[in-house]
């Protein structure tokens, strides 16, 4: 079970985010779009889904995104998500494929279109930060 909880804010929270994540091992960045004025709190159990680099995040306060547990991933990051972020596609699937065939997805895919949108989403992230 996710350890979070969730309470009304009264502030909209609403931009371009950009956070760091270790949920494939190595830290990645993952871009996406915020608009939400609900401030998630995240449990002793629970795990940030990234760190904040640019945006709100959960609450606006804490630095956190998202929550992760076990293969699932709650987050308010939205707005062409998985196309802007390859490597996150890439680690959706490839937990799908290794729980229904159990093998992980094999070989590499070519993401160069994908990392190039990446990319151009950092750029237009701004320079807010938490």
């Amino acid at each position: 079970m996710l350890d979070v909880w969730t309470e009304a804010g009264t502030r909209r929270m609403i931009g371009n985010i950009v956070i760091e994540s270790t949920l494939s091992g190595a830290p990645r960045s993952v871009v996406g779009f915020e608009n939400h004025s609900g401030k998630t709190f995240l449990g002793e159990r629970a795990v940030p889904f990234g760190k904040v680099v640019r945006g709100f995040g959960n609450n606006g306060e804490d630095g956190f995104e998202g929550a992760v547990y076990r293969n699932t991933v709650g987050t308010y990051l939205h707005g062409s998500l998985l196309p802007k972020n390859p490597w996150l596609a890439d680690w959706l699937i490839s937990k799908a494929l290794e729980r229904k065939y159990g093998e992980p997805l094999g070989g590499d895919l070519d993401d160069t279109i994908e990392v190039m949108a990446h990319e151009a989403a950092i750029r237009r992230a701004g320079k807010r930060t938490v």
